[in-house]
C-alpha cells in the first residue's frame, strides 16, 4: 500500500508562458496576464491552487526543472532559478491565457520587482502539481482572513462560496487605495484593515482574539499571513473550544524580513502562496 501511495506522485504541469498585459489593480496590487499556446498543459488546475513561478534573472539560469529539480533546488550550490511561489488567479484554456496576482512591495523582491517592471514578450516559468484538496469546505458559516499576499486566493474562495453563504471575510491591505471590488455573496461581509507596514504589525490577530462564533453550525475558518501572525491565530484557533479541527486552515505565505527560499525550510508544513 505505502508503496503504491508513494509511486502516486502529483503531476507536475509546466510551461514558459508569456507576459500579454499588466495592470496596476491598485498602487500594490498588480495584475499580469500571460499568454501561449501551452497554456493547455494546465487543463488539469484549478483557480485559487498555487504554483511555482520560474522568474528571469540576471546572470541566473532561466529553467525550467522538473519535480525531482525542485525538491532538490534548496539543497543546491550557485546560481539557481528563482522560484517564487503565487496564487493562479484565473485560467481561460479557450483564450489561452493564464492570470496571476502579485502584491507590489518594492524592487528588492525579484517576484515584486519583476512585476513592476514586466512588459508584453516578457517570459515567465510555471509550474503547478495537480491538487486533490478542496480550497474550502462546505459550512453553515465562514471567516476568511489574510493579508495582502492571501488577496488571490481569498478573492477566488469568495466568488466560489454559494451565494445563500454566511459569514466575514477580514483583508489587511496597505492603505483604502488598495481596496478592491471583490465578487462575493451577499451575507458575507468584508472588513478592510489598513497597514503600511506589514510584518511589523497585523490587525488580524486581534480580530482572532476577540472572534466571537456562531452558537451553532458548522464554519469554516482560512487565514494565511505573515508567519508571526499566523503562528498567534494557529495557537488561537487550536486552543479555542467551539472549533473542530477539520473547521480551520491558517498558513504562513511569507516570513518577515526573509526571502521565500531561505524560510521555506520553517513553512515546510504550511503552504506559501502569494
Amino acid at each position: 500500500m505505502s508503496e503504491n501511495k508513494n509511486s502516486e506522485r502529483p503531476k507536475l504541469m509546466r510551461a514558459v508562458l508569456t507576459v500579454k498585459e499588466k495592470i496596476f489593480l491598485t498602487p500594490h496590487y498588480i495584475r499580469v496576464i500571460l499568454e501561449g499556446d501551452e497554456v493547455a498543459v494546465f487543463s488539469a488546475a484549478r483557480i485559487g491552487d498555487n504554483n511555482k513561478i520560474i522568474i528571469p534573472g540576471e546572470n541566473i539560469p532561466f529553467t525550467l526543472p522538473d519535480l525531482e529539480q525542485v525538491r532538490n533546488l534548496a539543497k543546491g550550490d550557485g546560481p539557481r532559478p528563482l522560484i517564487r511561489t503565487y496564487t493562479m488567479r484565473d485560467i481561460d484554456l479557450e483564450n489561452k491565457l493564464m492570470t496571476i496576482d502579485f502584491v507590489a512591495h518594492g524592487e528588492d523582491g525579484p517576484a515584486s520587482g519583476w512585476a513592476i517592471h514586466a512588459e508584453a514578450g516578457d517570459q515567465l516559468g510555471v509550474l503547478m502539481k495537480v491538487k486533490e484538496k478542496a480550497l474550502f469546505l462546505p459550512a453553515d458559516w465562514y471567516l476568511l482572513a489574510g493579508d495582502h499576499t492571501a488577496l488571490p486566493v481569498i478573492s477566488v474562495i469568495l466568488e466560489s462560496l454559494p451565494d445563500n453563504a454566511k459569514g466575514k471575510a477580514i483583508l489587511e491591505v496597505y492603505s483604502a487605495d488598495d481596496i478592491l471590488e471583490l465578487k462575493k455573496p451577499e451575507n458575507v461581509e468584508i472588513i478592510w484593515e489598513f497597514n503600511d507596514h506589514p510584518g511589523e504589525t497585523s490587525a488580524l490577530t486581534d480580530h482572532f482574539k476577540n472572534l466571537v462564533l456562531p452558537d451553532t453550525g458548522s464554519k469554516f475558518i482560512f487565514a494565511a499571513a505573515e508567519s508571526v501572525a499566523i503562528n498567534e491565530i494557529q495557537h488561537i484557533l487550536r486552543n479555542s473550544e467551539h472549533l473542530q479541527r477539520q473547521e480551520w486552515q491558517a498558513y504562513s505565505y511569507w516570513k518577515y524580513g526573509q526571502p521565500e527560499d531561505a524560510s521555506s525550510e520553517s513553512k515546510s508544513n504550511t503552504p506559501d502562496h502569494h
